[in-house]
């Protein structure tokens, strides 16, 4: 079933008003291919005002010069059966076999009650996500159709065009050229839908976060809500981290004498001093993050996780806690997994703990065995957070942190986002099966975390 709010009226436009209408925007498309506002994998033309894909907002005190075309117009004549808004803002997508668009919702504080899709050219197959289930439904969009999306279609399901040159439902059909006319009603009013945790006018500033499906949005998003973050608010979050989960230590002590253990993602490195006899080196995105911890002495290096400058099998154990849920796409949490065993050396052990979206559970009072502790911690303390969906921005504010290197006065009592990707039951385990080489040892609910420790081969 298409998700409820989504309709689609076939053979909205004839096949003579098609060619035309094709041939038209082509024509306009060929000084926005030299662009460089254009976007890497589309040519895109807007009228009546410009949608700016990088806040994903209208400027509605500039509107365009060039105002929705009279060919569009005449198709706007032809639904108005079909649809309730007025629209005054036209975004052209031209689709070459092969490319698409990451999923989405459009904003909803700049466009009214429907967004509307008249679709020309090659049919293509558009999938819809629901954040809240994770149900994907994909639905075929033919050519010369009209798509409106409303309601929970329009506001919560996430939509989107997989990069690809065919498309399997019944049947595999090969992608052609396809044109797109997206029209949307621009508004100043705020959003008063039903679906606040989707909605930026009822999240009041916070971003509205969705599944990151492109390496380019994957890079932007865990540099603006991650790293750079951290790096604003390194001091704060130090001063909250100051007492180690007796978990991690429990499985820190587990390892014989002058092991060497690495912390990928060791922020104030609370946990690099937690054996004497063990060489413990700490590595972290965060430049100011790893100053903090030099200064306490330990021995640390700033990196990505993605690309970790350390000799390969030269670690008895590696220890990720509470960082891989920072990365954005499966690929890049599997290339960080990938990094944690090719850095063990044979029968070494790694241990990874993320936030888990389940918040209401505690396996431990179900008598199940653990891998580390039931014991109350500082990662697990989730604050039993409600998470509607599994990509999502946790709000950290600078409560009374002036005098803090970075943070000046006035920046006190800001607000800062951090991505989030909370982990489901079974998902951390299935990403672990994806690298060769190791063996899951055990996975375990702790206090609103999924722990996982798994076993070079």
């Amino acid at each position: 079933a298409k998700p409820p709010g989504l309709f689609i009226h076939q053979d909205i436009v004839s096949q003579e008003a098609e060619e035309k209408l094709m041939a038209f925007f082509l024509e306009h498309s060929k000084n926005a291919r030299q662009s460089q506002d254009n976007l890497k994998n589309r040519v895109t033309l807007h009228f009546g005002y410009k949608f700016d894909y990088k806040t994903n907002l209208v400027n509605l005190s500039a509107p365009l010069q060039n105002p929705i075309p009279a060919c569009v117009a005449d198709v706007i004549d032809l639904i108005k059966p079909h649809i309730s808004i007025s629209p005054n803002q036209l975004t052209v997508n031209i689709y070459e076999p092969g490319q698409g668009i990451p999923k989405h919702v459009d904003t909803h504080s700049i466009f009214t009650s429907e967004i509307l899709s008249v679709s020309l050219g090659s049919d293509v197959v558009m999938d819809f996500k629901n954040p809240s289930t994770g149900q994907v439904v994909p639905v075929l969009i033919p050519g010369r159709s009209l798509t409106v999306m409303s309601g929970e279609s329009r506001y919560l399901w996430h939509h989107g065009i997989t990069p690809r040159k065919t498309d399997a439902l019944q049947d595999v059909t090969h992608r052609s050229l396809r044109i797109s006319l997206t029209l949307r009603e621009v508004t100043s009013e705020p959003c008063t839908c039903p679906y606040a945790a989707q909605c930026d006018s009822q999240n009041y500033g916070k971003p509205v976060c969705g599944a990151v499906e492109s390496e380019e949005e994957a890079v932007r998003v865990e540099g603006q809500y991650v790293s750079e973050v951290y790096e604003q608010i390194a001091d704060h979050f130090s001063g909250t981290r100051h007492t180690p989960w007796p978990g991690v230590v429990r499985f820190i002590n587990s390892l014989p004498p002058h092991s060497l253990v690495l912390d990928v993602g060791c922020g104030n490195g609370k946990y690099l001093g937690a054996r004497s006899d063990v060489c413990l080196i700490g590595n972290d995105n965060s430049a100011n993050l790893c100053g903090i911890c030099r200064d306490r002495g330990h021995e640390v290096f700033v990196c990505n996780a993605l690309r970790i400058p350390f000799r390969r099998g030269s670690c008895d154990a590696v220890i990720c806690i509470a960082m891989l849920h920072h990365m954005t796409t499966p690929e890049r949490r599997v290339v960080v997994l990938q990094n944690i065993a090719d850095l063990l050396c044979q029968e070494g052990l790694g241990l990874v703990t993320v936030w888990a979206q389940e918040q209401h559970i505690d396996l431990a009072d179900q008598g199940a065995e653990s891998c580390l502790s039931a014991d109350s911690s500082e990662e697990g303390g989730v604050g039993r957070r409600q998470f509607d969906s599994q990509d999502v921005f946790v709000d950290w504010q600078l409560k009374g942190a002036s005098g803090s290197s970075g943070v000046s006065s006035q920046d006190n009592n800001k607000v800062y986002y951090r991505y989030y990707h909370v982990f489901r039951e079974g998902e951390l385990a299935d990403l672990v099966a994806q690298i060769p080489g190791v063996e899951l040892v055990g996975v375990t609910y702790e206090k609103a975390n999924w722990c996982a420790v798994f076993r070079k081969l």
